[in-house]
């Protein structure tokens, strides 16, 4: 499994109009796109180096934009834990969504890449406030689309 460095992050520069005509719900939609594509790429990139991915709980493979999905490790869309890298891994639809995420099995996943200490960490702190505004979530937006860009080159996307 490779792993890849990204560049370090300078400040994002948001356009003064695109903030003011943006609502807050359509900017978070817009960054959690982003984020989601770029989650499944890591994934893909990480398990299998092509455009395949083990679903982290049921460890079926699947194609990257036929099944896979962004799926939390906790329920709930809190902002503390929504954009949160370690916290969302590459999950098929039935067990994100119809099975409920698995959780069982997605706890033991995280234990295994991250230990008990840090989980309990994770679970403890779920429901922290985090507050963006419509500009945080469009500089997230990019970030992530920065991101993604580094695996679609990879992938050959």
């Amino acid at each position: 499994m490779k792993t890849i460095g990204f560049p370090k992050y300078k400040s994002v520069k948001v356009d003064k109009k695109k903030v003011k005509a943006m609502t807050l719900s359509k900017a978070k939609k817009q960054a959690w796109d982003a984020f989601s594509r770029f989650i499944r790429l890591r994934d893909c990139w990480n398990d299998t180096e092509s455009l395949e991915a083990h679903c982290i709980t049921c460890n079926r493979v699947y194609t990257f934009g036929k099944g896979l999905q962004a799926g939390h490790f906790q329920s709930g869309r809190h902002t503390s834990i929504l954009l949160d890298e370690e916290q969302v891994y590459a999950q098929c639809q039935i067990c994100n969504r119809w099975r409920k995420g698995m959780w069982p099995e997605y706890y033991e996943f995280m234990v295994k890449k991250y230990g008990l200490e840090k989980v309990q960490y994770m679970i403890a702190h779920r429901n922290d406030v985090k507050q963006y505004k419509v500009a945080d979530y469009l500089r997230l937006e990019q970030e992530y689309k920065d991101k993604a860009r580094v695996f679609e080159e990879r992938l050959g996307l």
